[in-house]
């Protein structure tokens, strides 16, 4: 790289070397407690080496038990990811950016790092990550820090307001003799001064050949030079930042270029616990619990001391009472044999006081308030509380402070992603195919392309996507709304919502069965879709192809329904003619039996006549002149139904 530094390289580490211990001294508060801090958690804070051997030294740690209680319940699931895309061009890619982040968590054995730093963040208060670009491996780096050694700019409130950051650390001089080779022959090791900065702040360091070495990152303020007529800013040498590193017992200059990244922020992400208003640092949960925590040690000691001396009481012999000396041990059923006349006999051990006792419950009382982790959450069931529901909601209430320290654990994390996505964008320069987990716990690759990355997005983690759950209370209830149906006959949650709360050697199983039975489902889905879309395309290819026969089948379909309308008027009349007909042969009907009766009656009249004429005339050879009349007056019908019934008057007329 290019050293953008012009002056003395002597002057720049003096001057920068003052800036670290000015940052010291004014850490160095925070630096003790710390150190006390871990040595609590450890338990050699409560050990007293100048104590008689007759005195107890017993330690019942409560802040281990508190800090090992939280510690597992924060990292009890693996976080979610979610990229939230600033422009709507990124919806579609939005799903990939979720699934490189999870490889790369895991690329990078983020949740061991996170649980070991935990112990940081719930003792001193804070944890600090550092995200680099590593250009030699090509990738993104997460490098846990311990706060001993990050120093940041004394008025600083944050890290986003810190004008500058000091990450010192020894280095071996071999080690810095083959990352800047021009320097090797002014590079000599030494002891290691601050010993706070070489392994986990061991106090008895005494390692050779390691030289001190500071990373700064700054904003680089002094390298603005403003006009004094208009306050204009006339130069910035390094507009998003500097990054220099030194070895400052040693007056040299190893690296000073501008901020190689592009988002020109300090590479540095810090969670805290407590995070309280205006101050730098955050404080942990040693820092309430230290007090009641040495009071309960003291009470416990004198409880053992107590029963020690108790359960051993004095003796009290005469001189003369003939047992020698060392002859009384403490062997149960010893018998001893005296003068008579003479007193042997042993003190009454005085009863402990009731508020000794008591005051240990009220200690451990204590601990459990301040901290907000009580029995409950290690298992223990709370009195007059059997049933399960009983004890998960006192589960779920026991762990409130948990889950605010969890959202605070995540916003930071989120910072963190935003960091890591930030050196993708600019150093990414080829495809990567990535490491996915299937819903049935096995893994495949995925192709994942650069141009992914131009698109700007937010980067979280899903909120409570880290919150202790309770997997048994929450697979019962799974089952259960499994069975409950909906209106629409559908169950309220499906299998796979059951099956995220399985141990993972059922739920694979289980996933890949479903998975097979699924596939015949999908294949069948698959060749549904297929012949719709060859019948969809056949008749768009007719509709195209067919327009005018569309046309004439809808004048047909007119023309039909207007001969359905004509067929059904048609009918109608059709119905009323042969109602008619009906109506009228019925009146022939009645006509003709009525003819026939008339018939019937005329005949018999006209026999009747012809009786009386034959009686009257004796059948005389011509007819008489009235019968002849009323001949005339016939008509031919009746005329001839009277011949054919009296065929004798045809030879009358003759």
């Amino acid at each position: 790289m290019t050293v953008l530094a012009s002056a003395n390289e002597a002057d720049i580490a003096s001057r920068w070397y003052h800036r670290f211990m000015k940052a010291y001294v004014q850490k160095s508060p925070f630096t003790k407690r710390w150190i006390t801090y871990k040595d609590a958690y450890i338990g050699d804070y409560f050990k007293n080496v100048n104590l008689p051997e007759y005195k107890t030294n017993a330690i019942s740690n409560y802040i281990f038990a508190t800090v090992e209680t939280i510690r597992p319940l924060m990292v009890d699931n693996d976080p979610k990811f979610q990229a939230l895309p600033r422009q709507p061009e990124g919806m579609d890619a939005s799903g990939d950016m979720q699934e490189v982040f999870s490889y790369e968590w895991d690329r990078e054995d983020m949740n061991l790092k996170l649980y070991r730093e935990l112990i940081n963040f719930l003792t001193i208060g804070t944890m600090i990550f550092y995200v680099p670009w590593d250009s030699k491996d090509k990738e993104v780096r997460s490098i846990p820090v311990s706060p001993f050694n990050i120093f940041p700019d004394p008025l600083a409130t944050s890290m986003e307001d810190a004008e500058y950051i000091i990450y010192p650390r020894y280095m071996n001089e071999v080690v810095l003799k083959r990352l800047f080779p021009k320097k090797a022959d002014k590079l000599i090791g030494g002891d290691v001064k601050y010993s706070e900065f070489v392994n986990d702040n061991s106090k008895n360091a005494t390692l050779d050949n390691q030289i001190l070495v500071l990373e700064i990152w700054t904003m680089d303020y002094e390298n603005e030079n403003y006009d004094n007529n208009d306050a204009a800013v006339i130069k910035n040498k390094n507009s998003k930042g500097r990054k220099l590193i030194i070895c400052p017992e040693l007056g040299i200059v190893l690296e000073d270029v501008a901020n190689p990244y592009d988002d020109g922020e300090l590479p540095f992400v810090m969670i805290k616990d407590y995070d309280l208003p205006g101050q730098f640092w955050g404080e942990g949960e040693i820092f309430q619990l230290l007090s009641p925590q040495k009071q309960l040690n003291d009470i416990n000691n004198a409880i053992i001391d107590n029963a020690k001396t108790t359960a051993n009481m004095p003796w009290i012999i005469d001189k003369n009472a003939g047992i020698p000396f060392g002859k009384i041990t403490g062997r149960p059923g010893l018998v001893l044999r005296k003068n008579p006349g003479t007193e042997v006999r042993r003190e009454q051990p005085p009863q402990m006081p009731m508020y000794v006792t008591n005051a240990v419950d009220v200690f451990k009382n204590d601990i459990q308030n301040i901290s907000g982790i009580y029995d409950t959450l290690r298992g223990d069931s709370a009195t007059g509380v059997y049933t399960a529901q009983g004890i998960l909601a006192l589960q779920e209430a026991g762990t409130v402070r948990i889950r605010l320290k969890v959202k605070l654990m995540e916003a930071g994390l989120g910072k963190l992603c935003q960091k890591w996505k930030s050196r993708m964008t600019q150093f990414w320069k080829e495809n990567r195919w990535i490491n996915i987990t299937l819903t049935d716990g096995t893994y495949d690759l995925k192709l994942f392309t650069v141009d992914k990355l131009k698109f700007d997005y937010y980067i979280k983690l899903t909120a409570g996507s880290t919150t202790p759950v309770n997997r048994s209370a929450m697979l019962d209830l799974m089952i259960r709304l499994a069975q409950t149906p909906m209106p629409d006959g559908q169950n309220i949650v499906d299998r796979e919502a059951v099956s995220q709360y399985l141990p993972e050697e059922i739920k694979a199983g289980m996933l890949r069965r479903m998975k097979g039975e699924n596939q015949n489902i999908v294949a069948l889905q698959q060749q549904i879709e297929e012949m719709s879309q060859q019948m969809q395309q056949f008749f768009q290819q007719d509709q195209q192809d067919d327009q005018q026969t569309m046309s004439t089948l809808e004048e047909l379909t007119k023309a039909i329904e207007h001969i359905n309308q004509q067929i059904i008027q048609l009918k109608g009349e059709h119905d009323k003619i042969k109602q008619e007909e009906l109506e009228k042969q019925k009146a022939d009907m009645k006509y003709n039996e009525g003819y026939k009766d008339a018939e019937k009656l005329y005949q018999q009249d006209a026999e009747k006549q012809m009786q009386a004429i034959q009686q009257d005339s004796g059948m005389q050879d011509q007819l008489p002149e009235e019968m002849l009349t009323a001949l005339e007056d016939m008509t031919d019908d009746e005329l001839t139904v009277l011949m054919q019934s009296n065929p004798e008057i045809i030879d009358l007329l003759k």
